[in-house]
């Protein structure tokens, strides 16, 4: 997953304080007063471990928006008065909890909430469909496209007119599809789109597919069923069709890892991940434990919340001050290996690797710690 998301916020100086606060129903139903209420208890154990009020009310503000969130979980990192950054989670928490710490605590979003990929949404429909575009500069945008074809339903009587009526229908469709083809076309321009999800009319999507370019042809993935674009069904479909394209990803991605073990390209293990995320080394890192059932907000990583030492810089990381100190970083801070190691991946550019359940292809043994990086160049001796 791509990390760059995260730079604006780790480019603050520190406290941070991290909010997994859980919004679900618990039977009362999702509004602004059980949020409060909730948050209203956490709030009173944060005061007493800091007297940030700022950030405090801040926090709380964001929290208790108008609008109710209508998810089961919400993630909020807030730092000197602001909040950066307020996350919607598809779950409850799945280590839901709060706290001030120098670093953002992020690792536990990025692998229940992982940042979806620039990708349309289309619902296809004879008369013409709707396009949303997510992710992106333009997220949110949306297209309604009334074709200009007709008509658009077939007869169903006969008589001698009945067979130029329905290839008028046909034509329509053809026309249509076309013109939405083309809406679809515009919305994918200058985006770096991962896929183009389509929904709707079984014929209406097969026309649709046929007249993409082959590039967007390529990326559709096809969801059989007849949803408009901001449903949340189609949403959801939408979500688990991206989690299986990560997934996939992933597994890929690993192959070229294990291939790459024993050139110089590849490392594993904590200690050694860390120094080359530190030297800028690292271009994909993997983490990879274990997961409590198999439910993907419960990921087991036993070497999270051990101790790490932080410099200014957002790669400086080291699991002994006096790697840090070698290296002439003066102001350092203890935090967890968790918070640091996102911070260093993001600081360096590298692209970050969630295992998911089922763990790497069968017959390969599990990564060394949890954890293994692809580096960007051959370094000797990794």
């Amino acid at each position: 997953m791509d990390l760059s998301f995260l730079r604006s916020l780790l480019e603050n100086p520190g406290p941070f304080l991290s909010v997994y606060l859980d919004v679900s129903d618990h039977d009362r139903g999702v509004d602004a007063q059980a949020r409060q209420g909730r948050w209203r208890d956490l709030r009173e154990q944060l005061a007493a471990d800091d007297d940030g009020a700022g950030t405090l009310d801040a926090v709380g503000a964001a929290l208790s928006a108008p609008e109710d969130f209508g998810v089961p979980g919400v993630a909020a990192f807030g730092t000197h008065g602001r909040v950066p950054l307020v996350v919607k989670l598809p779950g409850v928490p799945g280590q839901g909890h709060a706290g001030w710490s120098h670093l953002p605590d992020l690792l536990p979003l990025l692998v229940q909430t992982p940042p979806r990929p620039p990708h349309l949404v289309v619902s296809a429909n004879r008369e013409g469909g709707q396009v949303l575009v997510m992710g992106g500069a333009d997220s949110g945008q949306e297209q309604q496209v009334q074709g200009t074809g007709w008509p658009v339903h077939k007869v169903k009587s006969g008589g001698w007119s009945a067979e130029r009526f329905q290839r008028s229908a046909e034509d329509a469709w053809e026309v249509n599809a076309k013109e939405l083809a083309a809406a679809v076309v515009q919305a994918a321009s200058g985006q770096r789109l991962e896929a183009v999800i389509v929904a709707g009319d079984v014929r209406a999507r097969e026309l649709l597919v046929s007249k993409l370019p082959d590039d967007l042809r390529r990326q559709v993935i096809l969801v059989d069923r007849e949803l408009p674009v901001d449903s949340d069904e189609l949403a959801q479909a939408t979500d688990e069709a991206l989690q299986q394209l990560e997934d996939g990803n992933t597994r890929a991605q690993l192959e070229t890892f294990r291939d790459q073990s024993g050139t110089g390209r590849a490392v594993e293990g904590l200690a050694e991940t860390v120094a080359a995320l530190r030297d800028g080394q690292v271009a994909e890192l993997f983490i990879g434990g274990r997961y409590t059932d198999g439910d993907r907000n419960a990921l087991e990583l036993d070497w999270a919340d051990r101790a790490a030492w932080v410099g200014p810089g957002l790669a400086d990381v080291a699991l002994a001050e006096a790697d840090l100190r070698d290296r002439n970083v003066t102001d350092v801070a203890q935090d967890h290996v968790g918070a640091a190691l996102v911070r260093a991946a993001v600081g360096t550019d590298a692209r970050l690797f969630v295992v998911p359940p089922g763990g790497p292809a069968a017959g390969d043994t599990p990564l060394r710690d949890d954890i293994g990086a692809l580096l960007r160049y051959a370094v000797p001796g990794a």
